[in-house]
């Protein structure tokens, strides 16, 4: 599953994969959904061993959402442009995501932010796990938890 999108601004891309795993075990056929500007601009499945692989295009933001019934959706955005510099290499990054089977308590995954952010701070360190952001989501998400 390989994923190229134009950009005309910036020439690199981000290589993003990984895997999808719940409690030590590999998730199969999770849909993958990428989203720019608003649209889905992808859509695909993890492979049989619940891998996946997508090439971004940089000097986009993206949001892109991993899917699978009985399972809590989780999002993740992109942030693929830096402020201050012209993005010409190429980054890969591996992301490897832990998918939480739904039960009557689990809240409306709508009302939860994406689960990771990912973004260039150095251009030539590539890109940086934003693990502050990830914290406020583990708050928000414990928030959203104890109003139902």
């Amino acid at each position: 599953m390989l994923l190229c999108l134009n950009v005309s601004s910036q020439e690199g891309t981000l290589r993003l994969h990984g895997r999808m795993e719940s409690n030590g075990k590999m998730i199969p056929g999770v849909s993958i959904e990428v989203i720019k500007d608003n649209q889905i601009i992808y859509e695909g499945k993890t492979d049989e061993k619940g891998n996946y692989k997508l090439d971004l295009e940089l000097g986009s933001v993206y949001n892109i959402a991993f899917i699978k019934d009985g399972y809590v959706t989780k999002q993740v955005g992109v942030i693929a442009i830096h402020p201050e510099a012209e993005l010409t290499k190429n980054y890969a990054f591996q992301l490897d995501l832990e998918l939480f089977e739904e039960d009557s308590d689990t809240p409306d995954d709508t009302m939860l932010p994406p689960v990771a952010k990912l973004y260039i701070k150095d251009v030539n360190k590539g890109f940086t796990y934003d693990k502050k952001y990830v914290k406020w989501v583990a708050t928000e998400f414990q928030g959203v938890q104890s109003n139902d």
